[in-house]
């Protein structure tokens, strides 16, 4: 079980998840939905919680999920370069680094991506009730098919 941190169009999301793939990011690009067990449910309009035992979420439900769990198979991984972008998903702006191929645009690279883009030193940006929030995330999974705009910052 790993810990679950999403941001969704209308609320935030807490909870447990079952890691069936390698990774948060692997288990979100090849399955449909989520469950979640012990979920916390805040409401971005007032900051109420409700709390269930159980939840199922499909994915395109979630504009961004926190990475968590294991990192994957570091002989897989590839040196990259990084460009800054700013992301409009839902109620949130994300400022964040997106990576791509050495050779390659970062930028442009997110179009052959599969759903789940990562962003690295991601900062959120989102309002609850009348208060501003910004959270810091090391690296933020974005929903690519709901982001209304993706540019270089």
């Amino acid at each position: 079980m790993v810990q679950l941190d999403a941001y969704a169009a209308d609320c935030r999301v807490w909870g447990q998840v079952e890691l069936v793939e390698g990774r948060i990011s692997d288990q979100l690009n090849n399955t449909a939905q989520l469950q979640i067990l012990d979920a916390h449910i805040e409401d971005l309009a007032d900051g109420h919680v409700v709390t269930m035992p159980q939840l199922t979420v499909a994915h395109e439900e979630l504009c961004a999920v926190v990475a968590c769990g294991p990192r994957g198979d570091a002989a897989r991984r590839l040196t990259t370069r990084t460009m800054r972008v700013e992301v409009e998903i839902g109620p949130y702006r994300v400022e964040g680094m997106v990576h791509g191929p050495r050779a390659g645009d970062p930028f442009a690279s997110v179009l052959r991506r599969a759903t789940w883009v990562p962003l690295t030193e991601a900062i959120v940006l989102y309002r609850r009730g009348e208060v501003d929030v910004r959270e810091k995330v090391t690296t933020l999974l974005v929903n690519r098919h709901l982001m209304r705009l993706f540019r270089e910052f």
